[in-house]
């Protein structure tokens, strides 16, 4: 039990059969975090295991009179009782519904994943007893309770499909929102429910399929976690449960390898082991990469109470090819009230097989007290991107414009910088790379067949040991408040060797204005983009944004927003068009079939 090169895990169901397994016998504890996975995993083993019925029938019972339970059992335990209904005897579930009523929070929102979590339980809670008075702790009947948690969470999942969501690519959120969907499509009766549950279910999975290189997240992502980000992992102990989606349904296109499931996060990937859904062919074909090269240009809502966010508070551009992919974003929708500490602008991933295949580029703004490598963005750093070259301009003032603005804790990370912001830029890339030669001012980079070439645009240093990078990084330090980077990218197939790289690389045309804040480089593929400074006007009242966005062309043409993100038309464009969410349609197009979502009307249509 547990060690994963025992066993054969080739399929899907497989690696379900495996996750399931690791929670065989074990104890469930009351009103624990995850007790629900727990059981769900047990009665899958055994249905007809009377401990377990016991355990979720007196779960609540240590909550205390006037408090709540914990929110993220909430939708489990709804999909135990609407899975096992019939293993609870009616004075069992009595018994549960009675705590259940009193709980006081069904209803409210917290962040987005809690809305969710919440919601969907509400909903099912009201489906399984329609007849019931004081919801609530006495506050609503069942009728009542449904139709508001209806509205709820209908209004969030349709809001998918007209803007995104801001969590929607963390590797640590994601499966969160996932597992109350799964509970609601295994146990809505209401078939628009069960049809928009699978709606929500497809999107979530498809762009996270979309997004990624080998299982690493290719940023623009909110709350992502760079310190964790790992591309190969096997030991055992707690670890981000979206690297274990990803092994769970296209393991091959990955580089995780678990021998172990950690009692903590694991138990998403329980949750997802227990569902019947999974992803229809051609989402797992995209995840495989079997329509790379393509470019994909993406949304990111606002945070917003239930799917009322604001559209595009970043407009994402991402280039994936077989061997590396890097992200970016167009522009960025700063409100300088808003939450940004867990916000990752940047990375250039390649293929590896080392812990680390990544590089990451920033100035120190939303963590500068404790320089800590995380929120890794700032309103001082405009990017422009065209598939495999990557441009970012710094222009960094003396004080910090947004001092006092945000939640107080979000303030306290940077409180100490507010009359002197760190004026640097840093770049870090893993000591374990193949090959790493400097020379005429670029430093470039190998693995394997992948060619990598980085340029300060003003004098640099290479710390060795920089500590918030943490030791098995290098960072490349550019002290200036007007300073920036060039990244591109190139592979064997170009380049027949490594040297031949470097040796275009320098010959190619590089020019900077420091008068203007414009760099204008010639690209590997040939082509010549040019990045100008677009000055802001930062001071601005509440929930007004400031639009951070360099003026951009390619080939001397401008290369523009395109309007649908920003006005919620569009939430996914690709080009070759292998994935899209226009007009409220997610279509998915690969060499293994089609799949097309189509959510204009009051139930969404699912064709596969």
């Amino acid at each position: 039990m547990g060690v994963t090169a025992t066993r054969d895990l080739s399929t899907v169901e497989k690696r379900a059969a495996w996750a399931i397994e690791q929670r065989r016998g074990e104890k469930i504890n009351p009103n624990a975090k995850f007790g629900p996975a727990i059981a769900l995993a047990r009665l899958a083993l055994n249905p007809d295991d009377s401990e377990v019925i016991d355990r979720i029938t007196h779960f609540y019972d240590t909550v205390l009179e006037g408090q709540n339970g914990e929110q993220f059992t909430y939708p489990g335990v709804a999909w135990v009782l609407g899975k096992y209904w019939d293993k609870f005897t009616p004075r069992q579930r009595e018994h549960l519904k009675a705590k259940l009523k009193s709980f006081t929070d069904l209803l409210g929102h917290g962040t987005e994943n809690h809305a969710i979590m919440k919601g969907v339980a509400a909903y099912l809670f009201a489906q399984y007893w329609p007849n019931e008075d004081g919801w609530l702790g006495g506050k609503m009947n069942s009728g009542e309770l449904g139709e508001q948690a209806r509205r709820n969470i209908l209004a969030v999942m349709r809001s998918l499909y007209d803007k995104g969501f801001q969590e929607t690519l963390s590797h640590n959120y994601v499966p969160v929102h996932l597992y109350p969907y799964y509970a609601l499509y295994e146990c809505a009766k209401d078939t628009e429910m069960k049809a928009a549950a699978e709606a929500a279910l497809c999107f979530h999975v498809a762009y996270m399929a979309a997004n990624h290189f080998e299982g690493i997240t290719i940023p623009p992502a909110q709350r992502d976690y760079p310190p964790t980000t790992w591309n190969t992992y096997t030991a055992g102990g707690p670890c981000h449960s979206g690297h274990l989606i990803h092994w769970l349904y296209w393991a091959e296109a990955q580089n995780w390898t678990p021998v172990d499931l950690d009692r903590g996060d694991g138990n998403f990937l329980v949750y997802a082991s227990c569902s019947s859904w999974r992803p229809p062919a051609p989402i797992v074909s995209l995840a495989r990469g079997e329509t790379v090269p393509y470019e994909i240009t993406s949304a990111i809502a606002e945070f917003g109470f239930w799917g009322n966010g604001r559209p595009a508070m970043c407009v994402r551009y991402a280039y994936r090819d077989k061997l590396y992919a890097m992200g970016s974003p167009r522009l960025i929708q700063y409100d300088p009230d808003e939450f940004y500490v867990d916000f990752t602008a940047f990375r250039l991933i390649y293929k590896s097989r080392d812990k680390y295949n990544y590089i990451e580029c920033y100035h120190p703004y939303w963590r500068s007290n404790s320089r800590e490598w995380r929120g890794l963005n700032s309103p001082f750093e405009q990017w422009a991107q065209h598939k495999s070259t990557a441009i970012v301009l710094f222009n960094i003032p003396d004080t910090d414009l947004w001092a006092g603005r945000g939640r107080e804790d979000w303030r306290a990370m940077r409180d100490k910088h507010y009359d002197n912001l760190i004026k640097e830029a840093l770049v870090r890339y893993p000591k374990s790379i193949d090959e790493e030669v400097e020379v005429d001012g670029w430093i470039f980079l190998r693995e394997g067949d992948v060619f990598i070439a980085i340029r300060p645009l003003k004098g640099y240093t290479i710390d060795t040991d920089y500590k918030p990078a943490g030791e098995d990084f290098k960072v490349i330090r550019s002290p200036f408040a007007q300073t920036g980077f060039i990244f591109d990218v190139a592979t064997k197939e170009q380049f027949a060797t490594f040297e031949a790289f470097q040796r275009a690389v320098k010959q190619n045309r590089l020019e900077v204005d420091w008068d203007r804040l414009s760099v204008t480089y010639k690209s590997v593929r040939g082509e010549v983009l040019t990045v100008t400074w677009n000055p802001l006007k930062y001071d601005v009242p509440r929930r007004e944004r400031v639009l951070v966005q360099p003026r951009f062309t390619v080939n001397g043409v401008e290369v523009p927003i395109d309007e649908d993100f920003i006005n919620a038309r569009a939430v996914i464009k690709s080009n070759p068009s292998c994935i899209e969410l226009v007009n409220r349609v997610l279509r998915v197009r690969t060499p293994r079939g089609e799949l097309e979502v189509d959510w204009r009307g009051s139930v969404p249509v699912i064709r596969y």
